[in-house]
């Protein structure tokens, strides 16, 4: 076996490359969180780009982390609403959003969200039951790939964020 285990900038848990479909990718996520999406009506529409089908990434990592995003928006976006997942290369990069139609995310949270702990609607999280991980573990999880995450608002209304991944 001659499969390579590069090890994370802080040295804790292996990367494990391997070829990744997109597509196959988003399919996986959505399906595990079916449940969440027929209670709250919602849809999930995927864009992938030709150029950004395919990439070499640890997939059990990029899938966990996508997983907590599209749950995030699941949670956050209103019932009968679209969740968009899409991927394009840029460059030598990967990019792939997340997207929903929901009320965004405040200003002044905007740079803090990814803070372990951190939450921007203290009594909704309380009554969610959520942990206030999430996102951070989404950014360490990118991170240990040697990528990035960024959160912002879409013009037209919700929050997107972006994953950029190095395609090599």
């Amino acid at each position: 076996d001659c499969r390579h285990t590069r090890r994370s900038a802080g040295g804790q848990e292996p990367v494990e490359p391997s070829p990744t479909e997109v597509e196959t990718l988003f399919a996986d996520v959505v399906t595990e969180l079916e449940a969440a999406l027929e209670a709250k009506d919602q849809r999930v529409v995927t864009d992938v780009g030709p150029a950004a089908a395919s990439l070499l990434v640890d997939t059990a990592k990029l899938h966990d982390a996508l997983r907590n995003l599209v749950e995030n928006a699941v949670a956050y976006a209103p019932p009968a609403t679209t969740i968009t997942l899409a991927s394009r290369r840029d460059g030598g990069e990967v990019v792939i959003t997340v997207a929903d139609e929901g009320p965004g995310i405040p200003e002044v949270d905007l740079a803090r969200v990814f803070e372990r702990f951190y939450r921007v609607d203290k009594a909704r999280s309380r009554e969610s039951g959520g942990t206030g991980l999430g996102l951070s573990i989404v950014k360490h999880l990118v991170e240990t790939l040697g990528g990035d995450v960024r959160a912002a608002n879409r013009p037209e209304g919700g929050a997107i964020f972006t994953v950029t991944l190095p395609t090599a």
